[in-house]
Parts: C-alpha cells; sequence; structure tokens
C-alpha cells in the first residue's frame, strides 16, 4: 500500500509540474502580448501627437500670412491717412 501512495503522490506531483509549466507559459505568452500592446499604444499616441504638432504649425503658418496681410493692408490705410491729412 505504501508503494501505491507514493506512486499517487508521484503523478500528482507530474500533474503540477505540468500545470505550472502551462501557468508559467501562459504568464509568458501575457508579457509579450503586454509589451506588444504597449508598443503598439506607443506607437499610436506617438503618431497622434505628430499629426497635432503638424496642424498646429499649419494653422500657425495660417495666421502668420493672414498677420502679414492684415499689416500689409494697415500700412496702407496708414498711408492713405498720411495722404488725407497732408491736403
Amino acid at each position: 500500500m505504501a508503494e501505491i501512495s507514493l506512486e499517487l503522490i508521484g503523478r500528482r506531483l507530474d500533474a503540477i509540474q505540468t500545470e505550472l509549466r502551462e501557468f508559467k507559459f501562459g504568464v509568458d505568452v501575457d508579457r509579450r502580448d503586454a509589451a506588444s500592446w504597449r508598443t503598439n499604444l506607443v506607437i499610436e499616441i506617438g503618431t497622434k501627437l505628430a499629426t497635432f504638432e503638424l496642424r498646429i504649425d499649419n494653422r500657425l503658418a495660417q495666421m502668420d500670412e493672414k498677420l502679414v496681410q492684415m499689416g500689409d493692408r494697415l500700412a496702407g490705410i496708414e498711408a492713405l491717412l498720411r495722404q488725407l491729412l497732408a491736403r
């Protein structure tokens, strides 16, 4: 009877080792998935930030252009006013 108990214990230990190997494999897969997910998230956020930065740069360039045009118009108006006042 002692042999049967040792045999059962041995099988149970083998089963536990198998479960632990499967658990470790699952943890390794989850860790790789998490790293991949994190990398993808960083790439996506970086892309969105770059796109946002380009939009802001374009808007600022447009505003600079409009300010230059307004400056030119104001200079023209100022010149006309000077001419009117000189008469």
